[in-house]
């Protein structure tokens, strides 16, 4: 309520019946209670009006959907998001942690023209916990590019490191980042074809180096340099009814890099990860016939005929090029790596499919209405690390809807710092 508070109300005051910060307050929590639409939302809201009225006045009782729905589309987007960063940035910190940025569409937002854009939101996401620290749309006219500075701008992001996407491995970023006081770790692919080509050259060289020097053989006196300061890592393990392979491949001197000379001269670190995922298959009698990685990428299997290792053609087979400004030893290129991968699952997934976000078809209040859910992401993400009582985002919701007391505990009463 004191940060929905500080978002001004643009309504005259002849058409003021109910309490902005109120109704905002209904929707959040009818969404942290598993209603993922307005409708939804105000229809808990007024099975519980009397909780809610020990706790706020409501003094015309629960708000009309297209009421709400017309308070989302005036509100001031700026402002709202500012109201939000300072909540959140009250409970943890931007600094001395690992922020990752990425866009994700609004699909359901989508105008029902030819060839229109889907609206995109780019995120920041802390990764330990997996909170959203901030959100800003990209213009349909613009791309990421043009944002992610702006986005920075907001942040204090001194001692952390910020990993982004390829679309954002450009140089005024990385002097952005630098200047800023934080680190990057960037990928870089085919956009940038010079640089691609240049580091898996490279890196498959000193691969080739070091599989001689195990074998005793008479390395190369330029790349044998190089050699010492190669550290690579293989990582195996199954997760989500898969097998996944990983080397993690660092070399800690990127002088040889044409761009680090010019216009990367922060860049400190070279890497590559090559992952392979392999579906778990099992026979009739339960038996588990799941491939090798050898045979995997010779015949694929029963569920992946054919695995692709073509950028961006699919997960089967993945081979990504990074660079840093920071002295990484391969494990944690690797887990640097995996935490920016988990955006994913942790947060475009859940809001899709837990919040229904991509069915949303609200167009004019599209990004404030994203904003409540981040609020409501947020808390269930708090609850979940704070309480333990779950580890599923649909069952703490469950929670929420059921307990009272975690309700007072973390709309009313406020949520305790964790710094």
């Amino acid at each position: 309520m004191h940060y929905f508070r500080q978002i001004p109300d643009y309504r005259c005051g002849r058409e003021k019946k109910h309490d902005l910060a109120e109704m905002l307050v209904c929707v959040t929590l009818g969404f942290l209670c598993g209603r993922t639409t307005i409708r939804r939302s105000l229809k808990w809201c007024k099975n519980h009006l009397e909780e809610l009225q020990k706790h706020m006045e409501l003094k015309h009782g629960i708000a009309s959907p297209s009421t709400i729905t017309r308070m989302l589309c005036g509100i001031d987007e700026e402002l709202a998001l500012y109201a939000f960063m300072e909540w959140i940035g009250e409970i943890v910190d931007s600094k001395n942690t690992h922020l990752a940025i990425d866009g994700k569409g609004l699909r359901g937002a989508t105008e029902k023209t030819k060839g229109a854009a889907t609206p995109m939101l780019l995120n920041v996401v802390e990764t330990v916990r997996g909170l959203i620290l901030a959100q800003l749309p990209v213009d349909a006219k613009t791309n990421e590019i043009a944002v992610i500075p702006e986005l920075l701008k907001l942040l204090d992001i001194k001692g952390s490191t910020v990993t982004i996407d390829a679309i954002g491995t450009q140089t005024a970023i990385m002097e952005q980042i630098h200047e800023q006081g934080g680190h990057f770790v960037m990928a870089v692919k085919k956009n940038q074809p010079e640089a691609y080509e240049e580091i898996h050259t490279f890196m498959d060289k000193l691969e080739g180096e070091n599989i001689k020097k195990k074998k005793g053989g008479t390395l190369d006196p330029v790349m044998g340099e190089f050699l010492k300061k190669y550290e690579e890592v293989i990582q195996v393990e199954r997760n989500r009814d898969r097998d996944e392979y990983r080397r993690c491949q660092i070399c800690k001197d990127a002088s040889n890099l044409t761009k680090s000379q010019k216009e990367w001269p922060h860049v400190q670190s070279i890497g590559r990860i090559k992952q392979v995922r392999i579906p778990v298959e099992r026979d009739s009698q339960g038996n588990d016939i799941t491939p090798s990685k050898e045979a995997f990428l010779k015949r694929g299997s029963r569920r992946v005929p054919v695995p692709c290792a073509e950028e961006g053609a699919g997960k089967d087979v993945q081979c990504m090029a990074l660079i840093s400004d920071l002295i990484l030893s391969a494990e944690e290129l690797g887990n640097i790596k995996r935490m920016h991968w988990s955006i994913e699952n942790r947060l475009h997934h859940v809001l899709d499919d837990t919040f229904r976000e991509d069915r949303s078809p609200a167009k004019k209040s599209r990004n404030n209405l994203s904003l409540i859910r981040k609020y409501a992401y947020n808390i269930l993400r708090l609850a979940m690390y704070e309480t333990g009582l779950t580890n599923i985002m649909t069952e703490m919701m469950d929670c929420f809807c059921d307990n009272a007391a975690l309700r007072e505990q973390y709309v009313f009463q406020g949520i305790a710092s964790l710094y």
